[in-house]
């Protein structure tokens, strides 16, 4: 329930930022660094082992602090994140919501994947 419950108030608690969550993952694509970026966000401390680089945090009014940074796919199956037969069928749904801000969601219930609207 937790995990859900996470999911639903990142989406709310991001709404301010879209515009520049969705420029910065434009430019990732831009810049032909990937056709894959996404959002790693995080409630716990920073370490090394985070992927990707810092955007923004984001303080909510329920304590939470999440902290966004931009990674992509490539990096991700670097760091053995997405293992490589998760490669295809990640590429299959991120283009199915090509018009959509993709993030993966780490907190102390798990991780997963979710899709915010751009505008």
């Amino acid at each position: 329930m937790a995990e859900q419950q996470n999911w639903v108030q990142l989406q709310s608690d991001v709404q301010p930022f879209r515009d520049q969550l969705a420029e910065a993952a434009e430019t990732v694509v831009d810049e032909g660094v990937s056709n894959y970026p996404l959002f790693f966000a995080f409630d716990g401390p920073a370490t090394d082992q985070v992927p990707g680089i810092f955007v923004t945090d984001i303080s909510t009014r329920r304590g939470t602090i999440w902290h966004l940074n931009l990674t992509t796919l490539e990096e991700l199956v670097a760091k053995t994140i997405i293992p490589p037969e998760k490669i295809d069928p990640f590429r299959e749904v991120y283009k199915k919501n090509h018009n959509e801000l993709c993030f993966l969601i780490v907190d102390k219930e798990g991780a997963r994947f979710g899709f915010i609207p751009k505008d």
